[in-house]
């Protein structure tokens, strides 16, 4: 119990240097959270492209050829 008081006593004095502190290390945490939110929902998206593009290849390839077919139509045309 002594050294709870004494570690109150002491962040009492130095109140607002702690309080510093703390809204300093909330401050940087809540970026870097948001930092590596962003990151990771980047990746996310970045990897579910990917997979995208493993399971339609076929389609995606028919889907190219098709639109190739309309291009060239529309540029005799």
């Amino acid at each position: 119990m002594c050294g709870l008081s004494v570690v109150i006593v002491g962040l009492g004095l130095y109140s607002y240097y702690v309080r510093e502190l703390l809204v300093s290390l909330f401050l940087f945490g809540a970026a870097f959270f948001f930092l590596a939110l962003a990151v990771l929902g980047a990746f996310l998206i970045w990897w579910a492209g990917e997979q995208m593009a493993t399971w339609s290849r076929p389609a995606a390839r028919n889907m190219v050829v098709f639109s190739r077919r309309l291009i060239t139509a529309y540029a005799r045309a």
